[in-house]
């Protein structure tokens, strides 16, 4: 449904925003868009855009699909310099990211936490430990090829050969509203016939 929505109204305004929904000014109409399973969001009244639905974004890699763990392995050697280690696997994260990590930090927060930031010191492969935790793969494989660059031995859980076998999480729908967007599982789209609102001003019709 959202899908058809925006191929059929290419263009809104956020008129008002809950929860749970928001309201979308259109060039003929008003209309109420729920959302069920949200999980991430930005949303700010009287902006407006160009409106799409996604599938495969960067606000979504945290969210889709199954993930791996990154675990450094135990040898006889020390970090010889841990902080810059984890000052390149943050780095990488933010690259990943794209223009988005800026513009939706809550969305990419995730994986800051994830990023096991207390295992890594001098001494982590010592005993070897957690580096990232359930981490979309490709973020996981940049990270281990960070680490070996530092000489830092990583392995991943579960393992390469088994990614394929894990089970696809539920699947998530982004709806972009210009720089607005809403990561949830199901979207619900109901017009509001009558409303004065409906025919907004062009200056808020005008593409940027």
């Amino acid at each position: 449904m959202i899908m058809q929505f925006a191929q059929l109204y290419p263009y809104g305004l956020i008129r008002y925003t809950q929860t749970s929904f928001l309201e979308l000014v259109t060039a003929t109409e008003v209309h109420r868009i729920d959302f069920i399973g949200k999980i991430s969001w930005h949303l700010q009244r009287g902006t407006h855009g160009p409106v799409s639905v996604h599938y495969d974004h960067p606000l979504l890699q945290g969210v889709q699909g199954p993930a791996t763990t990154l675990m450094a392995r135990a040898t006889t050697r020390y970090i010889t310099d841990a902080s810059t280690l984890v000052a390149d696997l943050q780095e990488n994260i933010r690259v990943q990211a794209g223009e988005w990590y800026g513009f939706a930090p809550g969305t990419w927060a995730m994986w800051w936490h994830r990023l096991q930031v207390h295992n890594i010191v001098p001494d982590l492969t010592r005993t070897g430990g957690i580096i990232l935790n359930s981490a979309p793969f490709a973020v996981a494989e940049a990270a281990a090829a960070i680490c070996a660059r530092h000489k830092v031995e990583t392995y991943f859980a579960p393992p390469r050969e088994k990614w394929s076998a894990l089970p696809s999480a539920a699947s998530y729908q982004l709806p972009l509203i210009g720089q607005n967007y809403v990561v949830a599982r199901k979207f619900f789209v109901s017009t509001l016939y009558g409303n004065p609102s409906a025919k907004p001003s062009p200056r808020f019709l005008k593409k940027s």
